[in-house]
């Protein structure tokens, strides 16, 4: 019996694909856009601490001055996540099998 389900178990094979999956291509472009919209926050948070930033030091405050510099790395870090997530994803996918 043991012998049995072993061999079954060793059966399974996997291999993705979106061929005839319906709606394949809808979600496709939902995470186009997801991926755009994550650049456009990165983008904006890069643009908003760099303001904050300089605005800060000019004007002495130094706790603006570190949220600015918060701001703009988390923008750049976002920027760096979107584009390397399918990349990973991938990778991992592929080091798993």
């Amino acid at each position: 019996m043991l012998a049995t389900l072993t061999a079954l178990l060793d059966d399974v094979d996997v291999s993705p694909t979106t061929t005839g999956m319906p709606g394949a291509g809808l979600v496709q472009t939902l995470l186009n856009w997801l991926t755009q919209i994550a650049l456009w926050g990165s983008l904006a948070s890069i643009l908003c601490g760099a303001a904050i930033y300089g605005l800060s030091q000019q004007t002495g405050n130094y706790s603006g001055g570190y949220l600015g510099k918060r701001l703009a790395l988390a923008g750049a870090v976002g920027a760096c996540l979107a584009g390397i997530a399918p990349t990973v994803i991938n990778l991992l996918f592929k080091a798993a099998a």
